[in-house]
């Protein structure tokens, strides 16, 4: 019989309270969930009959190849997406195991292939400066806040964006 826990951590009080602490895991999971209302969002405005409007009990990765495939995002944006959700579904399956350096700059990177603007391409293109400057908390919230808008505005109408801006 193979180990269930093989790879992984048993769970204790410590790993609950410290996940409480982790601004960067709580940044990107918050993050994830944005953007995957926000595919939910994009689904609503090319919908198919077979879908019957459910698309909050489909998978992340399901919202995004159906995106895709309705040509609603390009197969470089849903590269990053789901390589978003990879990095998701590791942090929430392996509790012990933070977000590095290297995993954010590559989302970072990822983004940017996937078509994310960024203000300042230092983010993706210079690891030494973005480790500097933005850091591993930095990277993980300009990709996120930068990925939701650019979303938004693929939706072609301005409500959306002016929903998420304003309070």
């Amino acid at each position: 019989m193979t180990d269930t826990w093989e790879g992984r951590v048993r769970p204790k009080i410590e790993h609950v309270t410290s996940l409480f602490e982790n601004e960067v895991l709580g940044a990107f999971m918050s993050g994830h969930l944005v953007l995957e209302s926000i595919l939910v969002l994009m689904l609503e405005s090319n919908p198919k009959d077979c879908d019957n409007g459910r698309y909050f009990e489909w998978s992340f990765r399901r919202k995004v190849d159906a995106s895709e495939a309705r040509g609603i995002i390009d197969q470089h944006t849903a590269e990053f997406l789901r390589g978003v959700n990879n990095i998701r579904n590791r942090l929430a399956h392996k509790l012990d195991i933070p977000i590095t350096f290297d995993e954010a700059f590559e989302l970072a990177e990822l983004a940017a292939a996937g078509g994310i603007d960024f203000s300042d391409s230092t983010i993706y293109l210079d690891r030494e400066k973005s480790e500097q400057w933005y850091g591993i908390e930095g990277i993980v919230q300009e990709v996120f806040q930068n990925a939701a808008q650019d979303l938004l505005f693929l939706l072609d109408d301005d409500r959306f964006i002016n929903d998420f801006v304003s309070q």
